[in-house]
């Protein structure tokens, strides 16, 4: 397996404006904590945060990026360090450079000033699209010149440790060899009244690891690193700050934003990460610890410390009371510290403490130290749904033990041995396939509810959304099918989450005024919500991710669980994709033309209308790198691709594709469409059924769920019971009688030219 490093790094925060200012910052022990000044909120002069004293117009200026467009705040702070790092890396516009970011909040930034025009005049729609989370990475991509693999993370605040591990990963495998990774998020009045409803902002300056704590402070700001496979960076003589030596990811699985009193998930990633690096505790020279200063973080992760430290506790401190905490930007912004750390041989300070907590007694160092051997240092960050993840830097040695390097990935087969769906259409029951398709009688299509309490306590039913239940009963439906109880990890993919709870507390936060808040719908609102509650309900402490880029989602939680499974770190995984519709998102997305205003009368593709008609579900899949009697097909590839030149570009990128698995075209039983109903992009399908597609057997499948995010989740489901009962459904016409047995199957999907994927599956 390649080893891999870091050769650039970009940084932007309250306490400076790239990695130098920074560095300054933490041995001056200067903080970038302050009273609110650029953010508009009522809340001014009352709570304290590590805002980045730069308006949106001279964020613009510093990014030098066109005026003209719609920028968020989110995007211009990930941009700017993105661009620092690859200055620092020397590298620009190379074809397979990957793009692996992080966010929570996304484009919130605008659309909290904007979102009640959204839904009547929409005069600044052009911020409309800008509120996904994967908005800025695609915005970094474009100005950066980024043409690889592009995906988006979210899992609350570890989201952008996550993404340097996933990175890493994907190096490691052999799917690119270099890649851009980190995180970027703004400060805003929904995160800002979002932890006010918890009570745990403090109204001073934070406390990390102090006796007398009561709260964080939020921040903002963006930071990424280039990482570059070994071998690679030393040709070509690039510096190189540290190597990337472990990581790991864990569940908690003790309560959507609590720690569990023995802090099980924090323990298990540090221990992890450790395994992986192949390091004893005692090799650890400095932690960069989690350290919110909220009461309930602090002593747990401080009781997982001495857990798996004990004795070999190494000098330790948190870095939040200098940037506030800038939650899925927090774990890049910390990774950068803590290579600060490893290359000046120093340990920065916890400024602001005074007082040990005396249930644990450990002291963090409180003033600037030097490490007497700084060869590993280890960053923690934790986020709500329990996720936890930590990352080892390392020193970079030319020679290496050979028991590290002894490891190596082995192409396994990935089969699907189990299933589950909610959708619009009767797929809960495994009695039918499609055989009648539902009527609609509404503007978009909606899931045909199962009867959740069959699923879940009642008593618990009444506290989910509706995106959750379905969720739920599909991961249910999915692992009674697999017949397991708990998988080895649990991958996700959503483009927008939980929509119903962000509506609801974006809507009573405009409507008053910022007061008279509750925080269960900011809770659920995280895109890592489902994921974390199927953990959760099953004590799940194992790997759990959560990928949120647009019609990229599902496509990126499926390359992450074929890797996994070829790193052996998992036996059987549980996959899943959802999104849910509501009347609030369908009526935003008609005002840009992505969905249509009216009812389909007719056929949906012959419908004139503009957009597409709008769409919901949830599936689910228990994938295995065995093969078992229930098995229904074999995964043999995903790929993606962002804004291909032309229509002759995407039939490269096909071809090209199957050519890896040794296939042609005329190799494929059945492709499987993703027309939406959309005349103007539809011509992408039709333009390849008249060409590379003109003696394939294709069919559609958005008129039965619709189009969303993760739809092409569904059309595997779909793709996954059509090759195993051998059967295209009646419903589907003239080309559902296939002639011979249907033995491999590729899924093409496109959302208006911009976000491509194949999936291909075979018998």
């Amino acid at each position: 397996m390649s080893r891999v490093v870091v050769t650039g790094i970009g940084i932007i925060s309250s306490i400076g404006n790239n990695l130098e200012e920074t560095h300054n910052s933490l041995i001056k022990k200067k903080t970038g904590i302050s009273g609110i000044d650029i953010l508009d909120t009522k809340h001014r002069g009352e709570f304290l945060v590590g805002e980045i004293k730069l308006t949106h117009e001279e964020l613009i200026k510093l990014a030098k990026v066109d005026k003209s467009q719609a920028w968020t705040r989110t995007a211009l702070l990930g941009i700017i360090a993105a661009k620092q790092a690859m200055a620092d890396s020397k590298i620009e516009n190379e074809t397979n450079l990957a793009l692996v970011s992080a966010s929570t909040v996304g484009g919130m930034d605008r659309s909290e000033l904007y979102y009640k025009d959204f839904l009547t005049e929409a005069k600044n729609h052009r911020f409309i699209d800008s509120h996904h989370a994967g908005n800025s990475t695609e915005m970094i991509a474009e100005q950066c010149g980024i043409g690889g693999l592009i995906t988006t993370i979210s899992t609350a605040c570890s989201s952008s440790l996550n993404s340097i591990m996933f990175g890493a990963r994907l190096i490691r495998s052999g799917n690119t060899s270099c890649a851009v990774v980190g995180g970027t998020d703004a400060l805003s009045r929904f995160t800002l009244n979002g932890f006010n409803t918890l009570m745990i902002l403090d109204k001073g300056h934070c406390r990390p690891f102090d006796a007398t704590r009561t709260g964080l402070n939020l921040g903002e700001g963006a930071a990424y690193l280039v990482l570059e496979e070994y071998e690679s960076a030393i040709a070509s003589g690039k510096k190189i700050y540290a190597e990337v030596s472990g990581y790991a990811n864990a569940n908690d699985a003790f309560h959507q934003t609590a720690s569990s009193e023995d802090g099980d998930g924090p323990y298990l990633a540090m221990k992890n990460a450790l395994d992986i690096a192949q390091l004893k505790p005692s090799d650890i020279s400095y932690i960069n610890v989690h350290g919110t200063g909220t009461d309930n973080n602090d002593l747990t992760e401080g009781k997982a410390l001495i857990r798996l430290f004990a004795k070999d506790l190494p000098p330790f401190s948190s870095t939040k009371a200098y940037t506030g905490h800038t939650l899925g930007a927090a774990g890049v912004i910390e990774s950068v510290i803590s290579i600060i750390s490893l290359n000046n041989k120093i340990a920065p300070p916890n400024i602001n403490f005074k007082n040990v907590i005396e249930e644990i007694g450990i002291k963090p160092t409180n003033e600037l130290i030097e490490l007497e051997k700084p060869d590993h240092v280890l960053t923690n960050s934790f986020g709500f749904g329990g996720n936890d993840s930590s990352v080892i830097f390392s020193a970079v040695k030319q020679v290496i033990p050979e028991s590290v390097m002894a490891s190596s990935l082995t192409d396994i087969p990935v089969y699907i041995v189990g299933l589950g769906c909610v959708s619009p259409q009767d797929t809960v029951s495994r009695d039918t396939f499609l055989e009648d398709i539902m009527e609609v009688d509404s503007t978009f299509l909606q899931i045909q509810k199962p009867n959740y309490r069959d699923y879940i306590d009642p008593k618990q039913l009444r506290r989910m959304s509706k995106i959750v239940r379905m969720g739920i009963v599909s991961a249910k439906e999915a692992m009674k099918d697999a017949g397991i109880d708990n998988p080895d990890a649990i991958i996700t993919g959503t483009g927008m989450g939980c929509q119903i709870d962000t509506e609801k507390f974006l809507n009573s936060m405009i409507d008053n005024d910022e007061g008279l808040l509750t925080p269960t719908s900011f809770i659920q609102s995280t895109h890592n919500t489902v994921g974390g509650s199927i953990a959760l309900g099953n004590h799940n402490h194992n790997y759990n991710l959560t990928y949120v880029h647009r019609t990229f989602s599902f496509e990126s939680a499926l390359l992450d669980s074929m890797m996994l499974l070829n790193e052996k770190k998992a036996n059987e995984l549980l996959l899943g994709g959802f999104d849910e519709i509501t009347d609030e998102s369908w009526l935003i997305k008609t005002k840009i033309g992505h969905y249509k205003t009216e009812k389909i009368t007719g056929d949906l593709f012959k419908d004139d209308q503009i957009g597409a008609r709008a769409g919901e579900g949830s599936s689910f899949f228990v994938l295995s790198d065995k093969k078992t009697d229930n098995a229904y097909a074999k995964v043999l590839g995903v790929e993606m691709f962002f804004r291909p030149e032309s229509a002759k570009a995407v039939q490269d990128k096909i071809t090209i594709f199957l050519s890896k698995h040794e296939l042609l075209v005329e190799d494929i039983d059945l492709v499987i469409l993703g027309n939406n109903g959309d005349t103007e992009f539809d011509r992408n399908y039709q333009e390849l059924e008249q060409s590379i597609l003109k003696e394939s057997n294709t069919i559609n499948y958005k008129h039965l769920c619709g189009e969303y995010d993760t739809s092409s989740a569904f059309a595997t489901w779909m793709a996954a019971r059509i090759i195993k009962e051998n059967k295209i459904p009646v419903s589907f016409g003239a080309k559902s009688n296939p002639s011979q047995l249907i033995g491999k199957v590729l899924i093409y999907n496109h959302f208006r030219n911009i976000n491509h994927s194949l999936i291909l599956l075979s018998k």
